[in-house]
């Protein structure tokens, strides 16, 4: 009985395994953006829900001695009590965010920014990934309306 090799002779003997060398990386380089991609946009996605949220609780700070005072026309936040509240709302929706408030007259607004760890892109050196949401607000006094 006699044996017959089969692959001698082809010129692509082995190129399976390059190939699969050579795709490997690639393939999970695209799931790790994939999936760490995904979890990104929805930490922007928290992270701009949660300062929208900071930034009317932030702008319920309205300055009432100035408010009384001045009659009802002058509108504008406590600047300190506004940046003590917002941050405060964060930490608590989310620990470990960093919080920045800016107020000018009756408008807050409120930078979070947050880190994500990441899953797949780890592998490579990547352990998280930071981004930032932004949300203003603006004071609207009145009873039947707007300033009235």
């Amino acid at each position: 009985m006699r044996l017959i090799n089969l692959a001698a002779g082809r010129p692509d003997r082995g190129s399976t395994v390059i190939w699969l060398l050579l795709l490997t990386p690639t393939l999970f380089g695209f799931a790790g953006l994939v999936l760490d991609g995904g979890r990104v946009l929805a930490a922007r996605q928290k992270a701009a829900n949660i300062a929208e949220q900071a930034a009317r609780v932030g702008v319920d700070t309205l300055d009432i001695t100035a408010y009384r005072d001045s009659a009802g026309t002058v509108d504008r936040v406590d600047a300190t009590r506004a940046r003590t509240a917002a941050c405060r709302f964060v930490a608590v929706a989310r620990p470990g965010a960093h919080c920045v408030v800016q107020t000018a007259g009756n408008r807050v607004t409120v930078r979070v920014t947050v880190t994500t760890p990441t899953a797949v892109l780890g592998v490579v050196g990547v352990g998280s990934l930071t981004t930032t949401g932004v949300g203003s607000a603006r004071s609207a006094v009145g009873i039947t309306g707007e300033g009235r």
